[in-house]
């Protein structure tokens, strides 16, 4: 039986990617800084550990003792301080990448990408800073310092992460849908470009499948559902599950419109020292929402087809 090192395993994606270890067999250490859910306890070949992963001496207990490290812990945030993206998103890998005896599955995101219109772009897509924001800047260092330091790795980039359990994304259309009787669209789009929408359970099949076999060692996957679904019809989705009795009617604005919105959003709680934006959009969320987040799903595909196929053997 192998060992995994999960870090973040209190969260959404790593709570998932923890019963996916623990469905194929492995023995799961699941790192947990906070708050730990009362289901990691009833998931087999499971220890919980609850430590910080940004205090590099406690890390060291690991080395040596584990096969894989995926690492999941990170600050996914439209708002912060480029101190604290640092110190969660970029200085953990340096000595994370060290610890497994075989390699470490790096959870990066498509936002490295850059935030902009793309039309099935894959995993040879140049990667582009987004302005105004640490958190894919830091992915991109991480990314970049494995591939210049590290012996043995693969990086996941997942897209807009969904499914059962999701309170980040879904959560912030809830409570905009909540108060709003309009969807509103920025841009030429008006609502017709692609959200890219990536089901938890293939984000946790692909770490789990790379971590079984070495095809994608020191490679790089893009984490995207196959099927393709609009920014409209994502939203629309979400008023009729939570607010089924409510009509949303569509309003068209100008980008630039929400681009001047997003700016005060994002400078006011950054220079209030909040941890959340005061209200949406912020910048970077108004460039999410209106650009089209189109990528190739082929590499997934073939990861988690690898996957089953062993199994089924």
């Amino acid at each position: 039986m192998k060992t995994v090192l999960v870090t973040g395993a209190g969260g959404f994606i790593g709570l998932n990617v923890v019963k996916m270890y623990s469905e194929y067999g492995w023995r799961v250490l699941a790192l947990v800084h906070h708050n730990i859910p009362n289901e990691l306890y009833n998931i087999n070949n499971v220890e919980v550990i609850k430590g910080d992963v940004t205090n590099e001496e406690f890390m060291q207990q690991f080395k040596g003792k584990i096969d894989i490290v995926a690492h999941i812990a990170g600050l996914a945030k439209d708002v912060g301080s480029d101190k604290v993206f640092r110190k969660i998103n970029y200085e953990p890998i340096k000595y994370l990448s060290q610890l497994p005896k075989d390699k470490i599955v790096y959870v990066s995101s498509s936002d490295v990408y850059g935030i902009k219109d793309h039309n099935n772009a894959d995993e040879n897509t140049p990667l582009v800073e987004f302005p105004k924001n640490p958190y894919p800047r830091y992915k991109i260092m991480s990314e970049m310092w494995l591939r210049e330091n590290c012996e043995n790795y693969v990086i996941i980039r997942p897209a807009a992460v969904w499914g059962e359990g999701d309170l980040t994304i879904e959560k912030r259309v809830i409570d905009f849908l909540e108060s709003s009787s309009y969807i509103i669209h920025f841009g030429k789009w008006h609502g017709k470009n692609r959200w890219p929408l990536a089901n938890v359970k293939n984000v946790a099949k692909t770490i789990v499948a790379v971590s079984e076999t070495s095809e994608f060692d020191r490679d790089a996957i893009t984490i995207i559902d196959p099927e393709k679904t609009t920014i409209d019809e994502y939203y629309r989705s979400i008023g009729l599950k939570y607010f089924p009795d409510k009509h949303f009617k569509s309003l068209y604005l100008p980008l630039w419109i929400g681009k001047l919105l997003g700016l005060i959003s994002t400078f006011t709680s950054n220079i209030l020292h909040k941890k959340n934006p005061i209200f949406d959009p912020t910048f970077y969320a108004v460039h999410h929402v209106s650009s089209n987040l189109d990528f190739s799903s082929e590499k997934m595909q073939k990861a988690i087809k690898l996957l089953e196929t062993k199994v089924s053997n």
